[in-house]
């Protein structure tokens, strides 16, 4: 019973400190993703609002739309003119 017990415990030992390994490994290359994305992926938009800014009377009626269609769960984003 003590060589089975050993074997057991040993297999136990192996398999978290492979699973704790493969853990860090998912961490620290998910972090060094997001530092290289951050540092040499494209800047974020930025919105002119007086170039792109629709007339409040139409922006007050697309929005009423939206929240009938979707009973308030719908939120504008992004409008494009098409």
């Amino acid at each position: 019973m003590g060589e089975e017990f050993q074997i057991a415990l040993y297999l136990l030992v192996i398999g978290m400190i492979t699973v704790i390994t493969i853990l860090l490994l998912v961490v620290l290359s998910a972090n060094l993703l997001i530092k290289l994305i951050n540092r040499f992926g494209p800047e974020p938009k930025v919105i002119d609002k007086q170039a792109g800014m629709l007339e409040a009377k139409k922006l007050a009626v697309l929005t009423a739309v939206v929240e009938h269609i979707t009973k308030g769960k719908g939120v504008i984003t992004e409008i494009k003119k098409g």
